[in-house]
This record gives structure tokens, sequence and C-alpha cells, in this order.
């Protein structure tokens, strides 16, 4: 299956993964006992990813003070049993909607798009247009449904999976249907406001999204090794994507970044994505144009997980954490501790109802930091 938020059952396991820990993990000084860590951070993700039969993986722990570590498991194609190595570029899943509405604050911060302002005044025929802001399609709070869980999408995928669609057809299948809430009353993840924001960034540039991305931020960051992926067959994607069929064995899935767009054609290396968590944790740089927006009322509930412009603040992590196409990927950041996690899959994989990337980074967390652990299957308000 092809859209994010989708979940399957894992009822495979694949021999020898236990064993399948890439020779191109990153080299390691320090005391011993930093080395039982590893071993016990290496062991613990060969059985978790042994369980549910996930094909590969790449994980990276960058923890304040101590060595990094970044370890590479299983293979990135099963058919050509290539091994999975810590230097290839993964789908980074909804890291592609924090970059889209990155690129729309550092517009806010030059005064050419107005947060507040109606999406109307930008673009035309979006539902309510005139009163879903800016700001509501930056912080999910449109009511816009999502696309990616239309039945005629997700039957239009399933049946011609390489078909290349534009971001407005994509908007075509939300827009046929009514909102879910009135704009700015509420949180609800739709990769619908990703598209529509892009289009916004697309008409007042008058570049297309992947070079606005590209110039102001992937650029000037020097994330050299991430890409938004403009074509259907991305040269740079090694690691093939995988899923249960209904005969509960492994096979391939295609992924087609037109189908995502702004809401999740980017691909990008583990080593990027560590920096990218950094930036993305930051958002000083736009305090002028965010002063004037105030905590949502239930955003003031006792809750550890909120959504702030583009990202999860989840228990003290702040980033993202999605499913896509036979992928997984959590990409976060602790500001306090200053540490990071960095989880890439080839597969879709679940572990009780919640995504296997997400598990794994709630029991790494618990070893990182016991008082601020992520929640895999916490929602956000």
């Amino acid at each position: 299956m092809i859209f994010i938020k989708r979940f399957f059952l894992s009822a495979v396991v694949l021999s020898g993964m236990t064993a399948a820990v890439s020779a191109q993990a990153t080299g390691f000084s320090g005391l011993s006992g930093f080395h039982n860590t590893t071993t016990l951070y290496s062991q613990y993700i060969a059985e978790s990813l042994h369980k549910a039969a996930v094909p590969g993986a790449i994980v990276g722990i960058w923890q304040n003070g101590r060595p990094a570590y970044l370890r590479a498991f299983g293979d990135a194609d099963l058919t050509k049993k290539t091994p999975m190595t810590t230097r290839m570029l993964m789908p980074v899943g909804q890291v592609s909607s924090a970059l889209t509405v990155r690129a729309a604050l550092e517009l806010a911060r030059a005064g050419k798009i107005q947060l507040q302002d109606p999406v109307s005044k930008y673009l035309q025929g979006v539902p309510e247009g005139n009163v879903i802001t800016v700001a509501d399609l930056a912080e999910m709070r449109s009511g816009l449904p999502d696309y990616l869980s239309d039945p005629a999408f997700i039957q239009e995928i399933k049946t011609h999976p390489e078909t290349r669609l534009s971001p407005e057809q994509l908007l075509h299948y939300s827009f046929a249907q009514p909102l879910l809430f009135k704009p700015g009353s509420r949180f609800a993840y739709s990769a619908t406001n990703s598209i529509v924001l892009g289009l916004i960034i697309e008409k007042v540039t008058g570049k297309p999204l992947s070079q606005v991305i590209a110039e102001q931020i992937l650029q000037p960051h020097k994330l050299h090794n991430t890409h938004f992926s403009t074509s259907f067959a991305d040269p740079l994607l090694e690691a093939i994507g995988h899923t249960i069929n209904k005969s509960n064995k492994l096979s391939a899935t295609t992924w087609n970044p037109s189908q995502f767009w702004a809401a999740g054609a980017v691909t990008g290396s583990a080593e990027d994505m560590r920096r990218w968590a950094r930036i993305n944790a930051n958002l000083q740089p736009y305090t002028p144009v965010l002063n004037s927006f105030k905590p949502h009322s239930a955003d003031e509930k006792n809750t550890p997980i909120h959504y702030r412009w583009g990202s999860l603040d989840n228990n003290g992590w702040v980033g993202n954490a999605s499913r896509q196409a036979g992928y997984e990927s959590v990409i976060i950041y602790a500001p306090k501790s200053k540490d990071t996690i960095v989880i890439f899959l080839n597969s879709d994989a679940t572990d009780q109802g919640v995504s296997v990337a997400a598990r794994l980074a709630q029991h790494l967390s618990r070893f990182i930091s016991p008082h601020a652990i992520f929640l895999a299957d916490a929602r956000p308000q």
C-alpha cells in the first residue's frame, strides 16, 4: 500500500536479519561502556526488524558529548540481495511537509507571504479558501480532507501505481469531499495542506517548489544529499520499499514521488537528516512573523504532543514520523538534551498497530533519555 497512514500487520520473518549488520557502520572510539551500549542498540534493533520482517534499516543516534552511532541493517533490495548502507538515500516522508512549511516561513520572513492571509489571496479554487489561512495550512488546521485517505485515490494508485499525478490532480481527490471541520478550530494531519501550500509558494515565487526548497533550505544548510524528487524513476533511490501482500509475503512496492509532491517527494541521507533535525527544531529565525500566533486552545490541554509549523513536538522530541509507499522514517531532535534519532526502514511494517520505526524510536529514546520518551502511539492536538 502506498499511502502514509494505513497500517499493515507483518506476519513473515526474514532469515538472517539478526546477523545482517552492514559493514558500512561508522567507526567508534571511547570507553568500553559505550561499546556495550552500542552492542545493545544493535541487538535490539536487529531483533525488532527480524520480528517485524523488515528487509533493511538505517539507524542513527547522536547523543550530546558521545560518539555517534550509525548502522545499516539487512537488505536494500531483496531480489538482488543488495545490503543496506548508511549512505543510501531514503524517502523522508513528512519531513517533506516540514521543508514546505519552512520554505513558506522563509517567504513570510521576507514579506512575500502573510501567514494570516486567506488562501484565496494567493490561490483560487480551494474550498473555503476565503476562510482558511496560510497558517492553517502550515499547522494542519484547515479542515481539508487528506487526499491520501480518499478511496478513489487509493483505488487509482493500487490499479495504476506508475501513474504520474500533478498537484492539481491530487487536490481533486480532496476537494470532492466536504471539509472535516471549521477551519482553524482543531488539528488533523492532511497531506492536502502541504500540496496547497506548495502551490502557493510556486505562485508567489514563480519557481518550481523543488527549486525554492533547494535554494532556500538545502543549499544554505549544505544538505547536499537531500533531493526533491521530480521524476517517477529516481536514480538516487537504491533501497526498494516493501510491504506485506495478501498472501502474507513481502513484495516490493512502487514509490512514485509525484503522488506525494510537497507532502512526501523528498529523499535524503541519514547524515543530512541529522543536520536537518537540529535546523528544523529552531524556529528563532522566524520569531518576528510568529509572535502574533498564540497557542491554540486545544494545545493548552495537558498533552505531551503538539503539532507546530510542520513538525511534531512529541514529549520534548521535535520532528516527524511517517509511513509511505513501503517506507517508514523517524527524524527527531531533543532541544534540551541535544540528542538526535534518525530511523529509515524500507518496509511499512507495524508492531501492534504502531509503525515499527516509531516503536524503535520510543525504545531508543528510553535508553537515551528516560525522562523524555518519544511516544510512538500518541496523537497530537
